[in-house]
């Protein structure tokens, strides 16, 4: 019907363009390449366009721009008569499902592959795939999209298996398990192997043994990723069965919910601490020793312990050896001795009792599943249901597990990937802006430009589907323009006060706010700040510590944000989708965590 009104093909597929988001502005050699047409007839219709009173233009800087009348005369009636023409002929709708910094391909390309995507499905017999998979990488920005009508479809079919089968969460966690204590397994021979004393072929078979190691358990994020993101589906299934059982018994969703979904295992973070308490122990005990962590500053510490106490100084190596890949995240650096030092001098001077901090953290453990019991007895919870909970604690907990495991396995990784940097003449940055296959291939005598490299980090997509045969990685104008074709859904955010998402953690808090994404940004943090992410990560942990409340913009019971809010005892709301771009630092907030709402006091 819009071609017989319109009358002219290239037409309207120009107002589909301009009218797809209606407030960006285009030149006309940008919209020719994006849609492949012809310059002249774009130049000719253009001009038609916006004699029509259809399309404006503004001059920037000497270059003309179009863009969308809103002032027209049929503004509205295109805008609605446009927006169906597009969804009825743009193709499979594609959201961005998570953005994160630091996200590079040498991380993301074995876990947002549609091909391995496939191979998950098939392994454990799902129709269902996540057929398309989109990653777009911006100055060190990163964001992750899929196609909408697979992901759902796939939800649903995992979310069925949660609901019906136990065998299926039985084998799905113990495969975690398996997995990553394999991974663990392999990161400890790697880091003890020579790397220089390989050649560059040997060096690419131990790249490929490893990464396959890591790739199994990178792939088994997709049922967590299913089921926690999107829209939230196991969360609100499982407030949904217990919403009149809490509102009978008088109780807090936010409180139940999360004391419900609390696993009992201790987490990496929390063995960390327990550890070093021990240590605390040992300091405290020897007045002498307890005064120099106290009175001595980290640094000079570090470089005296193996003098000053021996048995110390060799506690402390172990425990950097251990735990110190912990805090590095997706580019380091892991936590150094330095660092753990810094932390048992605060201890001190907080005048910290390790023997009352242990008992502590057993009697929170003992309490909450003394508190799980009585919850499940109180609210009658049937034997389907409960062992459906105890899987949600487990994907908590494996969750976490996962992701310690794989970090650890990256902090191993960045020794191969500083040697294929010195044999190439690579920066560490260029390097993991290969994708794996191309740094086998690098290895065994391929060549690779630093220029591409670049490019890459500045702006690229990587397109994977089982559409076609084989994935595409491009750069620049070409990654524009092959972006601009694709059916894009893009959140529109109008003016936002108050802020939903999902209780990760109960509590109140009111703060400043501080958005904190990257290292960088932990400076500004100050005690009793609201932590503002798009998504917390391991490294951001010294922030997170300070905070008086966490708001995220994507997550479920299964990120991290909710699992170390839970264990630091910090009100959280995460699942927010848009709270990085309508917070900014220093503004007012009255976080309700218990009740999932961010208020924004200061925004008039």
């Amino acid at each position: 019907m819009l071609k017989l009104i319109i009358n002219s093909e290239t037409r309207l597929t120009l107002l589909s363009f301009f009218f797809r988001q209606t407030a960006d502005k285009y030149y006309a050699r940008e919209v020719a390449k994006s849609l492949n047409l012809d310059q002249a007839n774009v130049h000719k219709e253009l001009a038609n366009l916006v004699k029509g009173g259809f399309l404006a233009t503004t001059v920037v800087e000497g270059k003309k721009y179009f863009f969308a009348n809103p002032e027209g005369q049929f503004f509205d009636e295109l805008v609605s008569m446009l927006k169906k023409y597009n969804s009825s002929n743009a193709g499979e709708e594609i959201f961005c499902l998570e953005e994160m910094p630091n996200y590079y391909p040498l991380f993301t390309s074995p876990g947002w592959n549609a091909h391995m995507a496939a191979r998950f499905s098939e392994f454990y017999g799902f129709k269902a795939s996540l057929r398309t998979l989109v990653t777009i990488f911006q100055n060190n920005f990163c964001q992750l999209l899929t196609a909408k009508e697979d992901f759902y479809e796939l939800s649903r079919e995992i979310f069925e298996s949660v609901k019906t089968d136990s065998g299926w969460r039985e084998r799905y966690i113990a495969d975690l398990g398996d997995r990553a204590a394999q991974l663990y397994k392999a990161a400890a021979k790697l880091k003890k192997t020579n790397l220089k004393a390989l050649s560059d072929t040997e060096l690419a078979d131990v790249f490929e043994s490893f990464f396959q190691i890591y790739q199994d358990l990178h792939l088994l994020h997709i049922p967590q990723t299913v089921l926690d993101f999107g829209d939230g589906t196991f969360s609100k299934y499982l407030m949904t069965y217990l919403d009149k059982k809490v509102k009978a018994a008088g109780l807090s969703m936010g409180d139940t919910f999360s004391t419900l979904t609390t696993p009992l295992e201790s987490s990496r973070s929390a063995e960390e601490y327990r550890a070093l308490l021990l240590i605390l122990k040992e300091i405290i005990a020897d007045e002498k020793l307890k005064q120099y962590f106290s009175l001595t500053e980290s640094r000079i510490i570090a470089l005296e312990i193996n003098d000053v106490s021996r048995p110390i100084a060799t506690k402390l190596k172990k425990h950097v050896d251990e735990f110190g890949s912990l805090g590095y995240g997706m580019v380091g650096p892991s936590w150094n001795l330095e660092y753990f030092i810094d932390i048992l001098s605060s201890l001190i001077r907080q005048k910290i009792d390790p023997d009352a901090a242990l008992r502590e953290i057993e009697n929170n453990r003992l309490n909450i599943e003394k508190h799980q019991r009585e919850l499940e007895k109180k609210l009658n919870i049937d034997d389907k249901h409960l062992g459906i909970f105890k899987f949600a604690r487990d994907l908590v907990f494996t969750k976490g597990s996962r992701k310690d495991a794989m970090f650890n396995a990256i902090a191993v990784l960045e020794n191969v990937y500083r040697e294929v940097s010195r044999r190439h003449y690579l920066s560490l940055r260029q390097v993991r802006y290969l994708n794996p296959s191309e740094l086998i291939q690098l290895l065994r005598g391929h060549s690779v430009s630093a220029e591409l490299l670049n490019e890459r980090f500045n702006f690229s997509i990587y397109y994977s589907s089982t559409k076609i045969p084989s994935d595409l990685f491009l750069f620049g104008e070409k990654a524009q323009t092959f972006i601009a074709k694709l059916n894009i859904i893009k959140e529109e955010i109008a003016d936002v006060k108050m802020l939903a998402g999902d209780c990760a953690s109960p509590g109140r808090a009111r703060g400043e706010a501080k958005v904190v994404n990257v290292i960088a940004d932990m400076a500004k943090m100050k005690v009793g700040d609201i932590l503002i992410s798009i998504a917390t990560t391991p490294d951001l942990v010294p922030a997170i510590k300070k905070a008086s409340a966490i708001v995220t913009d994507v997550g479920g019971i299964t990120c991290h944000a909710a699992i170390i809010s839970r264990e630091l005892g910090i009100p959280c709301v995460v699942g927010t989708k848009i709270a990085t771009k309508v917070i900014t630092d220093g503004m007012l907030l009255d976080v309700d965590a218990t009740h999932g709402k961010v208020d924004m006091i200061g925004k008039d």
